[in-house]
């Protein structure tokens, strides 16, 4: 199985959208969905308005001692609202689970996950294109209300 920030380059390389589109379908998987639906779901929210300062790992690529595939079984923890979630578990706790998780991720991977907390969309990959690779994956975009002007009638004057 790939690392994501593989299907991210592989993706972002790719010529045309149907192309891209291709990447995504030929490399789905729990975690590609998962971030992708973390990035780009408006009714996923995270718990962090910046991400707390940690020391990039220095391994190289595919040497991680983790990788998102892994780490994705605790990002429950940040989301706003997760009834698995302790309510009990401060914020200050989670920022020290963090750390620990992107310490020890790729520098790649740890910078996509960042990017899903901060739901920074990836270069190279609309909401548009997520919804029309996985339809089931995120909400119907909502259509903007239909307003319908009516014309006042001018009174005639009578004289």
């Amino acid at each position: 199985m790939k690392n994501i920030h593989e299907i991210v380059t592989e993706v972002q390389n790719a010529k045309t959208e149907q192309d891209k589109m291709a990447v995504l379908w030929f490399n789905r998987s729990f975690a590609l969905k998962s971030i992708l639906k973390g990035i780009y779901d408006p009714r996923v929210q995270f718990c962090f308005e910046s991400i707390p300062p940690y020391k990039q790992s220095d391994a190289p690529i595919g040497l991680g001692y983790t990788t998102i595939n892994t780490e994705l079984g605790r990002a429950y923890l940040f989301e706003v609202g997760n009834p698995r979630t302790d309510p009990n578990l401060k914020h200050n706790r989670k920022t020290q689970i963090l750390i620990q998780m992107l310490e020890a991720m790729e520098a790649k991977e740890a910078e996509i996950f960042c990017g899903m907390l901060m739901k920074k969309p990836i270069p190279g990959i609309t909401a548009e294109m997520v919804r029309l690779t996985f339809p089931d994956l995120l909400p119907p975009v909502a259509e903007p209300p239909v307003v319908v002007k009516i014309k006042s009638r001018k009174k005639k004057e009578v004289a």
